[in-house]
């Protein structure tokens, strides 16, 4: 059995509650899971790609995998995961076969999913194409589903599936609701089916802020700022939605880090951070409703101008400064990770002081959420297996030092 080829430059320490972690970065163990599990096909991939891991130390890691097949200019891919539980066999599955996403696989068909948008939207579509968007094994999905009929005239429609967790429905419905007291549009949703975890959205077209940052463009932050504004000061039933939990995710960003970072520098950094923000993260208490993940990627400038909101699954309890801080993360990431570098730290500055002028807020107590706010992006280039991962994890733990100081 030839062994397709795999980069393996990912060396992370020793797990003792994971002995088969490293297993995930072999390409004759990954290669040979495959194959027992669906059998070795005819032509065997040139390559094998790792592309995503969600790992929870000591209990848990899933890697996500794209199977190549380079066909002169064009590549087909398949997509597998293989995932390690703490005293469990390992379980591998590939797209759209996803026992954490039961909805999947009847969403990803086109005839299945034909039948579905006929039995949960009440539309008899002609014809139904299927697109990928997005997928996390075990996580999400996103898919779009462009639909036509037949009429006197034929029509077609957009639109979008998202795939979660059955569990995770009820509460992005009640996320809608809250998220609907913003001033920002929401795409509305067009049907459910609950028990396979999809929900489907309608388009909304327009470019994202981040691209209107890049491009000179960008909307006022009071307009920003307004939006939500009304969501903060909204009258909502106490306790209504899942509040953000600030103090569980500093423990799983502090978990990760401290297994993964190998450097003493980057080790040095992020003690120094814990010691700030753990107290923090330990007595941060919910005021107001809030997105609790808000930045220039949620949000969308529309061809009339409006600002419309098209993610906002995690809507509850929260607290006003952490949505500016998070926005503010952002773009700090982005001023120093992509360009142009200068668009993204101008718009930072701006939000900040406007923010600061507009609701009177403690400078300092603003600083402390953004830093958060970049400590928990800092996993970002590991999850996503990027070759450099641990040198942009140096430098994002210098940028919530930087925040924490005030410094720009």
């Amino acid at each position: 059995m030839s062994t397709p080829h795999m980069e393996t430059t990912f060396e992370f320490p020793s797990d003792d509650g994971l002995p088969g972690l490293h297993d995930l970065f072999n390409s004759q163990w990954v290669w040979r899971l495959f194959c027992d599990h669906f059998g070795e096909p005819e032509d065997p991939p040139e390559s094998i790609q790792p592309r995503y891991i969600n790992y929870r130390p000591g209990s848990r890691a899933l890697v996500g995998y794209v199977a190549q097949w380079p066909q002169g200019d064009w590549v087909l891919e398949e997509q597998f995961a293989v995932e390690l539980s703490a005293g469990k066999p390992e379980r591998v599955f590939r797209y759209p076969e996803d026992p954490h996403l039961p909805g999947l696989q009847l969403a990803a068909s086109p005839i299945e999913a034909q039948q579905l948008i006929s039995k949960y939207l009440d539309i008899s579509p002609h014809q139904v194409r299927v697109e990928v968007m997005r997928y996390r094994p075990g996580t999400r999905a996103v898919l779009r589903h462009i639909i036509s009929w037949r009429r006197a005239k034929p029509g077609k429609m957009t639109l979008f599936a998202r795939v979660m967790p059955p569990a995770r429905i009820e509460r992005l419905l009640t996320t809608v609701s809250l998220a609907n007291l913003s001033g920002f549009n929401l795409p509305k949703i067009a049907g459910v089916w609950d028990e396979g975890g999809v929900v489907w959205m309608a388009n909304v077209s327009g470019e994202t802020v981040r691209t209107a940052i890049k491009k000179d463009r960008a909307p006022d932050t009071g307009r920003i700022l307004d939006g939500l504004d009304k969501l903060w000061h909204a009258e909502v039933e106490p306790n209504a939605g899942h509040p953000l939990d600030v103090a569980g995710g500093f423990k799983m960003t502090d978990e990760l880090l401290s297994q993964v970072l190998q450097t003493d520098k980057a080790l040095e950094l992020l003690d120094q951070i814990k010691a700030r923000l753990r107290p923090f993260s330990m007595t941060w208490r919910p005021t107001h409703p809030a997105h609790n993940d808000f930045h220039d990627d949620q949000l969308l400038i529309t061809p009339e101008d409006e600002l419309a909101l098209v993610d906002f699954e995690e809507t509850g309890p929260g607290d006003p400064m952490m949505d500016v801080g998070n926005m503010l993360a952002h773009m700090r990431w982005m001023s120093h990770f992509n360009r142009p570098q200068k668009a993204f730290k101008a718009y930072h500055d701006r939000l900040r002081s406007d923010s600061l002028a507009r609701f009177g807020w403690d400078s300092k107590e603003l600083d402390l959420r953004e830093a958060y706010s970049i400590f928990r992006l800092v996993p970002g280039p590991f999850q996503g297996l990027q070759k450099n991962w641990a040198d942009s994890a140096e430098i994002s733990l210098t940028l919530a030092v930087k925040a924490l100081e005030g410094q720009p």
